[in-house]
């Protein structure tokens, strides 16, 4: 499961089972990107599935705001 902790302003920290990941970090646009820590060995599709579900949790409220006013 992927867990998230407030960091600073605009920044999550982002675990697995107590292993930090990386960081949920907001973008000019609004929208928080990932940032992973470390960038050896390979991710499987499962693992990036459950970051990126996460990160549309985080992104859901703003989505929601963006959509509704681009009309």
């Amino acid at each position: 499961m992927i867990e998230i902790n407030y960091a600073i302003d605009g920044v999550y920290s982002v675990y697995f089972n107590e292993k930090r990941l990386g960081a949920f970090v907001i973008q000019e646009d609004g929208y928080f990107g990932f940032y992973p820590d470390d960038l050896k060995g390979y991710w499987s599709s499962h693992s990036l599935r459950l970051i990126a579900d996460k990160l549309d949790d985080v992104n859901r409220e703003w989505d929601d705001h963006v959509k509704e006013n681009i009309k």
